[in-house]
């Protein structure tokens, strides 16, 4: 990565847009602590991260923030209402059930609350790692590609409680490769190319993402 300059500001979901190498994973390694070779620094909240800060700052970060991920890897002999419940306890945050029978209802899953995660469907996974995000509550969410496998509906559910979600104040980053539904969530997107943030550009219905992000990578 070079030069990256970016300010999430709360209540709004932005997109992160880029080819195949164009250092979106990385980025957002960074910013989840899987990557700790970078210079520079970053602040979430607070609390300001380095190369060189301790376990203790890094811990407080990752408190600040959760990632869902295109392909989970989660614990196969884990229910979904106790993969939930661990997750609370890692980030230190209490656990209300009731909550997620609610949101599991609404995502129609609830009927999958006690089976293993390894008898799940992947939309089911999916569907595991998004509940349990949005029940954090972290003051950012960070979503990489986090729509694979989930049927219309659920889509739709997600749409909404990730609404819901900004209007409590929380912050979206929002990972994807479907130019279509990064113009249906987000507010605004950064478009990365050659490791570097091409373009910050706002979004509404009317504005042209796929000529833009073309002509970005095309460099035209």
């Amino acid at each position: 990565m070079d030069r990256i300059d970016l300010t999430l500001e709360g209540g709004r979901v932005y997109g992160l847009l880029g080819i195949n190498g164009a250092g979106k994973t990385t980025l957002l390694h960074t910013i989840c602590g899987l990557n700790r070779r970078f210079s520079g620094g970053f602040r979430m909240s607070e609390v300001a991260i380095n190369p060189e800060s301790d376990e203790g700052d890094w811990f407080r970060v990752k408190c600040e923030r959760y990632l869902a991920a295109d392909s989970p890897v989660l614990f196969g002999e884990l229910t979904m209402r106790q993969y939930a419940e661990f997750v609370h306890k890692l980030y230190r945050r209490s656990f209300e059930e009731g909550e997620l029978v609610e949101l599991a209802r609404q995502f129609h899953c609830e009927a999958y609350l006690d089976r293993t995660i390894g008898e799940l469907s992947l939309g089911n996974k999916q569907k595991t790692v998004l509940m349990t995000g949005l029940l954090l509550n972290t003051p950012l969410f960070i979503l990489d590609e986090p729509l694979v496998g989930l049927d219309v509906e659920s889509i739709e559910v997600f749409y909404d409680k990730i609404r819901e979600y900004c209007q409590r104040g929380g912050s979206v980053l929002f990972s994807s490769h479907l130019l279509e539904i990064v113009q249906r969530f987000c507010q605004s997107v950064f478009i990365l190319d050659r490791k570097k943030i091409a373009l910050h550009v706002p979004v509404d219905s009317n504005t042209d993402l796929h000529r833009i992000f073309f002509e970005v990578v095309r460099h035209e």
